[in-house]
C-alpha cells in the first residue's frame, strides 16, 4: 500500500452507496482467470450531477483503496476481498463498510484466482450503460488517465483493516 493510502480518508458511506459495480473475467497468456472489477459513480437517471464533486469522490475511492493511474506499476494493496457463501465484499481502509458482488461466475473466477483487479472510474457512468457503452468508457478512461487500478487478494479482512 502505498503512503498516500495510509493517511487517506475514510470514504463516507454515501459515497459508496453512489458507486456502481462491474465485473468481469479475462485471462492470463497462461489461461488463468483475472477477475476484474471496476467501480464508477453511477449516474442519476433524472438529476444531473456536478462533474467535479463526481470526480473529487472517486478520486478518493482510488486513494483509499491504494490505485494508481494506468501506466504505472499496479499496486499489490493486499486483502481486501472476502468470500462468504458465494458472495464476494470488498472492504474499505478505515471503514466497516464492504461493496458485495453477488455474480455466480465472477466469484467463482475469485475463488480460483485469489485475487482480483480493481478499477476505479473516475467519471460517472449509467448504471444501465451496454457492454459496448462500458467498453467505450474504459478504452476512454485509461486513454485519458481517468482510470486507476489496484491488486486486491483474498483473504481474511475484518471490516477495513489493512
Amino acid at each position: 500500500m502505498t503512503a498516500e493510502a495510509a493517511v487517506a480518508e475514510a470514504v463516507p458511506l454515501s459515497t459508496l452507496m453512489s458507486v456502481n459495480v462491474r465485473t468481469w473475467l479475462e485471462q492470463t497468456a497462461a489461461g488463468e482467470p483475472i477477475p476484474c472489477l471496476m467501480l464508477n459513480y453511477s449516474a442519476p437517471q433524472f438529476d444531473d450531477v456536478d462533474p467535479a464533486a463526481v470526480e473529487a469522490s472517486m478520486r478518493q475511492v482510488a486513494q483509499s483503496l491504494g490505485a494508481v493511474p494506468t501506466g504505472e506499476p499496479v499496486p499489490d494493496i493486499g486483502v481486501r476481498l472476502t468470500l462468504r457463501g458465494g458472495v464476494a465484499l470488498l472492504w474499505f481502509p478505515g471503514t466497516g463498510y464492504a461493496l458485495k458482488v453477488q455474480h455466480p461466475r465472477w466469484v467463482r473466477g475469485l475463488e480460483q484466482s485469489g485475487a482480483a483487479l480493481l478499477a476505479v472510474g473516475i467519471d460517472e457512468l449509467s448504471q444501465v450503460a451496454t457492454v459496448a457503452e462500458v467498453d467505450e468508457y474504459r478504452n476512454h478512461a485509461r486513454e485519458a488517465g481517468r482510470l486507476f487500478f489496484a491488486l486486491a487478494r483474498v483473504g481474511r479482512a475484518v471490516g477495513g483493516a489493512s
